[in-house]
């Protein structure tokens, strides 16, 4: 079963964003996308999976969003759910950290 995380954050995490914020983890990795976009997919080299993201929405009561995880930022406004798949070898986490750092978000673990 994959671990779900979310990014919290104020910025969403584009498709040109991602590929930059992880390019340097993971410069032989590849992005793919299905559903028209909806579900975006960091892979690495060999075509493992390292991180699933999925679309991003608004945060209507941050109260609601807080109780729903692990550790929440002082304020955000935007809401993305993130997987990594079983058995993470550290490197989806990392991804996504990478992710975080480049809009300003954290990332933290589903409840």
């Amino acid at each position: 079963m994959p671990t779900e995380i979310v990014l919290l954050s104020d910025i969403e995490p584009t498709d040109e964003l991602l590929k930059s914020a992880v390019g340097s983890l993971h410069p032989d990795g590849t992005f793919v996308s299905f559903r028209g976009g909806q579900i975006r997919q960091l892979l690495d080299r060999d075509g493992r999976a390292l991180l699933s993201v999925f679309p991003t929405r608004p945060v209507n009561e941050a109260r609601e969003a807080t109780a729903s995880v692990a550790t929440a930022p002082a304020s955000f406004g935007l809401w993305t759910d993130m997987t990594i798949p079983h058995g993470d070898d550290g490197r989806g986490r990392e991804a996504a950290e990478a992710v975080a750092a480049a809009v300003g978000g954290a990332v933290t673990d589903r409840t």
